[in-house]
């Protein structure tokens, strides 16, 4: 999701020896859809639309509808499965200053069935509380995590609530971003401008994670590859041109960015948003279609086919 106002500058983080292969995912010649998340669930993959406000599933590199239509669906963000229970979830929200959006500005999270598209149920956020939910995270246990893009707040929903409670404001957060969640009921989010903080989730405390080398800002989404002796997680940027696709590598209790690898700038990520990994790779929304609009409205930008590739990345560090 992009805030222009937060675009700040990447310091130098260092490139990888070569670029991973990228293969094409998926593709759509429409220029007004605008997509945005991306998320993986037993093989199929599902990807988000801001400006067209539905859900996609990919089929033979095609977006085919998923999401039942409803007149009432607003922009869709981030997306992430919950396959216990047979869920996706969606960031959604409306408002005259989002692409193809109107009326008054809201936010809140969308309930989805996985089996058929379904939309299950809405929980709203508190109005004059929240303005714009873009990344979600689901944990283990069935607990959703929303970022808000405009107050820099995290919400959850978890089984067994009839509404969203907020977990925390984070100091020095404005426009929060990817999420990730960490041992010991912890989570790292980015932010635009300041970069990346670690979360209490009881509790809400925070602080910045301590850098040990080149610190990040303008990171978009956050996708957590796996945890060994430490998290190795995958972030886009687009806070300024050339866009990026890196690795990052933070401690287990992630208290400290230890390392941060450059795998793709540039043209190959001519537009891009949110990531997903999968045990085939990492599906990077390169070609978003965000170039296309100004202030919630159309300019006079091509902004290409909405695109999703697929990357296959070095091993485990």
């Amino acid at each position: 999701m992009r805030h222009l106002a937060f675009l700040t500058l990447l310091l130098a983080v260092p490139a990888h020896a070569a670029d991973p292969p990228v293969t094409l995912l998926a593709q759509d010649e429409r220029r007004d859809l605008l997509i945005e998340g991306v998320t993986h669930h037993d093989g199929r993959w599902f990807v988000s639309a801001v400006a067209a406000k539905t859900i996609f599933r990919v089929e033979a590199g095609k977006f085919v509808p998923f999401l039942q239509p409803d007149p009432t669906t607003g922009a869709i963000f981030g997306i992430a499965v919950d396959p216990p229970r047979g869920v996706l979830w969606a960031a959604e929200s409306w408002g005259a200053g989002l692409p193809g959006g109107s009326g008054e500005a809201r936010t809140g999270l969308l309930k989805v069935a996985l089996a058929d598209g379904a939309i299950l149920a809405r929980y709203p956020a508190p109005l004059g509380e929240a303005m714009q939910f873009g990344d979600v995270v689901v944990d283990p246990a069935g607990a959703v995590y929303a970022s808000d893009g405009g107050t820099g707040a995290i919400w959850t929903f978890a089984p067994g609530m009839t509404r969203l409670e907020l977990v925390s404001r984070p100091k020095g957060v404005a426009s929060a971003q990817g999420m990730v969640l960490c041992p010991l009921d912890v989570m790292v989010v980015s932010d635009y401008a300041t970069g990346l903080h670690r979360v209490e989730l009881a509790g809400g405390e925070s602080r910045p994670l301590k850098v040990t080398g080149p610190k990040v800002a303008g990171l978009d989404g956050l996708a957590a590859l796996g945890t060994r002796d430490h998290l190795d997680v995958i972030a886009t940027y687009n806070g300024a041109q050339p866009y990026r696709l890196l690795r990052l590598k933070i401690s287990a209790d992630c208290n400290r960015l230890e390392a941060s690898e450059t795998l793709l700038k540039g043209a190959p990520l001519r537009d891009v948003a949110l990531a997903a990994a999968s045990p085939d790779g990492v599906a990077v929304v390169t070609g978003s279609q965000w170039a296309g609009w100004t202030d919630g409205k159309r300019n006079e930008t091509d902004p290409g086919p909405a695109t999703v590739a697929l990357v296959k990345l070095p091993a485990h560090p």
